[in-house]
């Protein structure tokens, strides 16, 4: 039987899930940043959209190379903890509490990304081609777009049901079953930090390189290529992530 999905489940899932952002690395960001201000032609003075910023991970480290960030995120507590490392840092970032299907910005951007597997996020595909046509409207003639996200080919060959993880003191029990009809995963995650209990549900629809590579195209976007790394090797079913980049 399919698990039923909270509306809006991302408002309580992202909050308890916010320790697991340690599983990335200062070394791995500090890779990822060098790769996205090359592939971006990311310069100072640029301006660059974080959709969703989360906790700044990459937003902080493009702002202290001069690159004029704005960040979209639908936590406040993500936007406030960004918003104290920016100001104790001295950066100006600009912030806006806001569901990323919502943004109106137009021909504002040099460049555009959504980061760490944000996509995917809707039951509807209707409204994950949304955030695309929104992103893309964002961006100024020629700008540039990243998407990076988990590979549904590499999923499927790595599939595990169950899952155990722990990181600054929670644990996480992962139970995750794969829909073939819609391509989504639906994850209950059992947390438990200090004996405590709690139980939330996600929802991720995936994609295969070809499947986003089409999507772009459709929305207006050209010269849609994809990486399975930061070396720039070619995606295949053996590549965990995907960074995709597109021109407008």
């Amino acid at each position: 039987m399919k698990k039923q999905i909270t509306e809006n489940w991302w408002n309580d899932f992202f909050a308890e899930f916010r320790p697991f952002f340690a599983h990335k690395s200062p070394k791995e960001t500090n890779s990822e940043v060098k790769f996205y201000l090359k592939k971006l032609n990311l310069k100072k003075g640029k301006l660059f959209l974080d959709c969703p910023v989360g906790i700044g991970r990459i937003a902080l480290p493009l702002a202290k190379k001069g690159i004029k960030i704005t960040g979209i995120d639908i936590m406040p507590s993500y936007l406030g903890e960004l918003s104290e490392k920016a100001s104790k840092a001295k950066l100006s970032i600009k912030l806006f509490h806001q569901d990323m299907r919502k943004i109106d910005f137009e021909n504002q951007f040099d460049a555009v990304g959504n980061l760490w597997t944000s996509f995917g996020y809707f039951e509807k595909d209707s409204d994950n081609m949304l955030v695309l046509k929104k992103l893309y409207k964002a961006l100024k003639p020629g700008g540039k777009f990243v998407i990076q996200v988990i590979n549904r080919d590499w999923i499927m060959k790595n599939f595990l049901s169950n899952n155990w993880d722990e990181v600054a003191g929670v644990k996480i029990l992962e139970k995750r079953e794969f829909f073939y009809d819609t391509s989504s995963c639906i994850t209950e995650y059992l947390f438990i930090k200090d004996g405590v209990e709690k139980s939330l549900t996600s929802y991720i629809r995936m994609y295969s390189f070809h499947e986003l590579k089409s999507m772009l195209e459709k929305v207006g976007f050209k010269n849609v290529v994809g990486y399975s790394s930061v070396k720039e090797e070619p995606i295949s079913r053996d590549s965990r992530e995907m960074f995709i980049f597109a021109v407008k």
